[in-house]
C-alpha cells in the first residue's frame, strides 16, 4: 500500500510505531479504539440489509437483527477496554465510517469490500460472512493488513500483554465510565467491566466466539455457544407472558450469515433499494428531505453514543444511551429508512420496482436534538402527501408520528 494511502487510515502508521517500542499507551490505546471503529463499521452496513427486508417477522430480518445489537455489545466491550487502559471511547469526527469501503487496515486481497447494500443471499454469503470470516485455530495475529477480525483482536491481546511503559497499563481514565447496562440480555453475551489483563482477554474471547465462532485446538469449527444470561420477554410454555430464563445455543455471526445465504429459497421479498446511494441520486424531494433527516438523526445517535461513555457531570445528568440513542436507534432511524425505501428516487418511477432510495449514513457536526423534531414533521407532511400515491408509506408515518411523539417527551424532560 502506497505512503498516501497509508496516511488516510485511521492512525496513520500506528502499526509501525507498535512494532518499534511497547511502552507507549497511547499507541495501544489507539488500537483499541481501532477495533471500536472495526466493529461499528459493520452496523450501518447491516442496517441498510436489514432495513431493506420487507417482512420483519421472516427468520433472515430476525437473525440479522440480532446480529445487529449483537454488533453494538462489540463496539460496547471494546469501548469497556478502552475506558480500562486510559481512553476517551470516540464515535464522531474521523471514528465515522465511510462507505463503500474495506474494514479499517483489514487486508484488501483477502476480506470484503464493505457497502450499504439491498439485502440478498450474495450480500449475505459473499459479504457479511465474510466479514465474519473464522480463523484458524493456530492463525497468527495480524496487526496491519489483517485477514480475519480475530487475528485483529489476537493482535491487541498481545499488545496489551507486551506493553512495558511505566505508567500501569489498566488505569481507567477518570473522565470516562465503562457500561454494563446498555446490552438488551436476550440476545447471547454479557458486557464486562474491565480492570485487569484477565478480564481483558475474556471480553476479548466474547467478541471473538460470538461474532466468528471458535476454533479450538481441535480443529473442529464450533459456530454456536452457550450462554446463561439469557434472559427475555415472551409467552411462556404454559401459555402465560413474562420473563424467559435458559441457556440457549447462540449461533457465531459467521453461522447465521451462511445459513441465511444457503437458504436460497426461504430468503425474502426486499425493497428494490440503491445501493450505496448519494444523494445526487435522489430526484424526489421527498427523498431529499428524509435523506437530511435520516443523517442529522444519525449525527445526533453518534454524538449521544460517544457522550454515554462519559462520566456523568452529576447524578440528575439524564444518560444519553437511554434518553436518546435508544429512541433514534429504535424508532427513528428504520422510519425514515423504510420511508427512503419505498419512495421511488425519481417522480415517474413504480416504487414496486424501483430504483428507490436508501439511508447514506452520513455524520455532520453540530447537530442539535432540539431540531429534530422540526425536520421529522417535515418528512411526516411530505409522507402524507406521497401516501396517496404510495400505500406502504402510509403505515411507516403513523410509526414516524409515534416516534417524534415520543422524541419530543424525551427532549422536554
Amino acid at each position: 500500500m502506497s505512503s498516501e494511502k497509508k496516511a488516510q487510515l485511521p492512525f496513520g502508521d500506528l502499526f509501525k510505531r507498535l512494532r518499534k517500542s511497547q511502552d507507549n499507551k497511547k499507541d495501544i490505546q489507539e488500537l483499541v479504539q481501532l477495533a471500536i471503529q472495526i466493529e461499528f463499521m459493520t452496523i450501518p452496513a447491516y442496517l441498510t440489509a436489514l432495513y431493506s427486508i420487507s417482512d420483519t417477522t421472516s427468520t433472515t430480518y430476525q437473525l440479522l437483527r440480532s446480529v445487529v445489537m449483537e454488533e453494538m455489545f462489540h463496539a460496547n466491550q471494546a469501548a469497556n477496554l478502552l475506558v480500562a487502559i486510559g481512553g476517551q471511547p470516540k464515535f464522531t469526527g474521523s471514528a465515522v465510517p465511510t462507505y463503500p469501503n474495506y474494514l479499517p487496515h483489514a487486508n484488501p486481497k483477502t476480506t470484503p469490500y464493505v457497502g450499504l447494500n439491498q439485502a440478498s443471499t450474495s450480500v449475505f454469503g459473499d459479504i457479511f460472512a465474510a466479514i465474519e470470516e473464522p480463523a484458524a485455530y493456530d492463525a497468527p495475529p495480524q496487526k496491519d493488513n489483517y485477514d480475519t477480525i480475530a487475528q485483529a483482536y489476537r493482535a491487541i491481546e498481545e499488545a496489551l500483554l507486551n506493553y512495558n511503559g511505566k505508567d500501569p497499563l489498566f488505569q481507567e481514565n477518570s473522565n470516562a465510565r465503562q457500561r454494563t447496562n446498555i446490552y438488551p440480555g436476550k440476545f447471547g453475551g454479557k458486557p464486562i467491566e474491565i480492570h485487569n489483563m484477565e478480564e481483558a482477554k475474556l471480553g476479548i474471547l466474547e467478541i471473538m466466539e460470538q461474532g466468528e465462532g471458535s476454533v479450538p485446538a481441535s480443529g473442529e469449527y464450533n459456530p454456536s455457544e452457550p450462554y446463561g444470561t439469557y434472559n427475555h420477554y415472551g409467552k411462556r410454555t404454559d401459555g402465560t407472558y413474562g420473563p424467559i430464563l435458559g441457556t440457549p445455543y447462540e449461533m457465531s455471526h459467521f453461522k447465521k450469515f451462511r445459513s441465511i445465504a444457503l437458504d436460497t429459497d426461504n430468503f425474502p421479498e426486499t425493497y428494490p433499494i440503491v445501493s450505496n446511494a448519494r444523494l445526487s441520486d435522489f430526484e424526489n424531494k421527498l427523498l431529499i428531505i428524509a435523506s437530511e433527516a435520516f443523517d442529522f438523526a444519525y449525527s445526533i445517535m453518534l454524538d449521544a453514543l460517544e457522550r454515554s461513555f462519559y462520566k456523568p457531570k452529576s447524578p440528575t445528568e439524564p444518560d444519553m444511551f437511554f434518553a436518546v440513542v435508544l429512541p433514534v436507534m429504535h424508532s427513528v432511524l428504520p422510519s425514515l429508512a423504510r420511508i427512503m425505501m419505498t419512495t421511488p428516487i425519481r417522480k415517474n418511477i413504480n416504487a414496486k420496482t424501483g430504483p428507490n432510495g436508501a439511508p447514506l449514513f452520513l455524520y455532520k457536526d453540530g447537530c442539535s436534538i432540539n431540531d429534530l423534531p422540526a425536520k421529522l414533521e417535515k418528512v411526516v407532511a411530505l409522507a402524507n402527501e406521497e401516501s396517496s400515491e404510495n400505500n406502504n408509506i402510509g403505515v411507516i408515518v403513523s410509526s414516524l408520528e409515534e416516534a417524534l411523539i415520543s422524541m419530543k417527551e424525551s427532549i422536554s424532560k
